[in-house]
């Protein structure tokens, strides 16, 4: 894919420290990292809305429902 826009963002210097480090201890770029980061997070958010349109057609069909945890203290 082509990279033709560019994002800026500030973070605190420790953040970047964290960043280099951990960028750094696989081989990659921060940039990189970064880039790999959000491709992460937007699979995950798009697994979260198929599970929750999953649990939705199943409540409404009264195959599932959902029951909420007790507390054992």
């Amino acid at each position: 894919m082509k990279k033709n826009t560019k994002i800026h963002f500030w973070v605190e210097s420790e953040y970047k420290s964290i960043l280099e480090k951990q960028a750094n201890s696989e081989g990659l770029t921060i940039s990189q990292y970064c880039r790999n980061k959000l491709i992460e997070n937007s699979q995950i958010i798009k697994i979260e809305d198929i599970v929750e349109k999953i649990l939705y057609i199943l409540e409404n069909r009264k195959i599932y429902k959902e029951v909420p945890l007790k507390n054992s203290k």
